[in-house]
């Protein structure tokens, strides 16, 4: 029997919960509601607790990454083969600029792969951040 390896993610968001003040049991139960997964055992994310770090979550993050990049590439290529060259070409036929038109499909490739707000809130984060614009101009 192999032990599950949960994603960086839900590692976070249950010790967010945690320093909330909510019960290892109310965790695992949103746990499982939220990422659809058998939720950790009390004593996986107790480890969890004493041993993230920001070192370790960073690194835990690459090795996500890492783990995602052959699916993620494949989608790529699909998407590229049948939706971006074809946008380029008829960008290009009726004289529209190509580089906009091809950033333009990678914001909503962007937008529909990771959803709507979290795009948007990236999108308002970034854009803060660079001091270009208040979030409240963005919205």
């Amino acid at each position: 029997m192999t032990r599950a390896r949960f994603k960086t993610e839900v590692k976070i968001f249950a010790l967010k919960e945690r320093e909330q003040g909510k019960s290892w049991s109310i965790i695992r139960h949103n746990i499982k509601e939220r990422f659809k997964v058998e939720p950790p055992t009390v004593r996986a994310m107790e480890k969890w607790k004493k041993s993230l770090n920001p070192e370790n979550i960073a690194a835990e993050f690459f090795k996500d990454a890492k783990q995602e990049i052959p699916k993620f590439k494949k989608e790529v290529q699909i998407e590229m083969g049948q939706n971006l060259l074809p946008l380029i070409s008829q960008a290009r036929e009726v004289g529209e600029d190509m580089e906009a038109a091809t950033w333009k499909w990678f914001f909503q490739w962007a937008e529909s792969y990771i959803g709507k707000e979290k795009f948007k809130k990236l999108v308002t984060d970034y854009l803060s951040q660079q001091g270009d614009v208040s979030s409240e101009e963005v919205k």
